[in-house]
């Protein structure tokens, strides 16, 4: 009954580390520490919500990034419409002196406005601002004959043209005030560009910071499941030798009790 007890506890030792080495060689084959709610179940529960902060952080940092490109596209528009601004603002003063061109010059230079607000007007969706004709100006187009008050006609960037041929000062305002609006509202977009990108670093850390975590919970530590594989081999070896060795003992003793009897 002793030798029997004795193979009983081999076979049960034998067992116990064939059944940990098949799970330590799962977590080595599968990269996981944790590949059942058996194996860690306050772990499961953790790395389950890392898992879905990670994806919520990823969804955020995703739709920042799309805002930003959206930002640098109205940021490259608003550049561009400073630059149109600009050659109207030559256009105007260039006009303005009129008494030293000829009709021809002054025609070139109204082709050239016109030219340079429909590469304005080309711009407008990507900017977010309508200059064209979000930026007015009042122009006096006459006088009342009754009072003798001036007539003031509301007057748009659209109508620069016909505005530069009537009234050079209410032009100049107008491109002025088309100036003005376009630097503000690229500013407003340089603003929301850096409160974007500060939002952004900020998610980006805490997303490396829960993957640590998630990795050090869910992640199998190949040392120490090597080291654990290698131990459970040793001890399953020692534990058949030690079988073994039991059995030869019994029979020894067998064959002795045998050449007495």
């Amino acid at each position: 009954m002793s030798r029997i007890g004795t193979n009983g506890t081999f076979q049960r030792i034998i067992g116990q580390n064939n059944q940990q080495a098949m799970r330590t060689l799962e977590r080595m084959a599968t990269g996981y520490a944790i590949n059942r709610g058996a194996d860690d179940p306050a772990g499961l529960i953790a790395t389950e919500n890392f898992a879905a902060r990670l994806s919520a952080n990823q969804a955020e940092i995703t739709s920042i990034q799309r805002n930003e490109a959206f930002l640098n596209i109205r940021d490259g528009a608003l550049g561009a419409q400073l630059d149109n601004i600009s050659d109207l603002d030559g256009l105007v003063v260039q006009a303005a002196n009129e008494g030293g061109l000829a009709g021809d010059e002054l025609n070139a230079i109204s082709t050239q406005v016109s030219g340079v607000l429909s590469g304005i007007e080309r711009v407008l969706p990507a900017t977010g601002i309508d200059v064209m004709r979000d930026v007015t100006a009042q122009m006096q187009v006459g006088t009342d004959e009754v009072s003798g008050d001036p007539i003031y006609e509301e007057v748009s960037l659209s109508d620069l043209s016909r505005v530069m041929e009537q009234d050079p000062a209410a032009a100049q305002r107008l491109v002025d005030g088309a100036r003005d609006a376009v630097l503000q509202e690229r500013a407003q977009v340089g603003a929301d560009q850096r409160a974007a990108e500060a939002e952004r670093r900020v998610l980006e850390e805490e997303q490396i910071n829960v993957a640590r975590a998630y990795s050090s919970v869910k992640d199998a530590d190949y040392a120490r499941e090597s080291s654990n594989l290698v131990r459970n081999q040793i001890l399953g070896e020692a534990s058949i030798a030690a079988e073994l060795a039991s059995r030869t003992s019994a029979a020894a003793v067998l064959r002795l009790l045998d050449v007495r009897a």
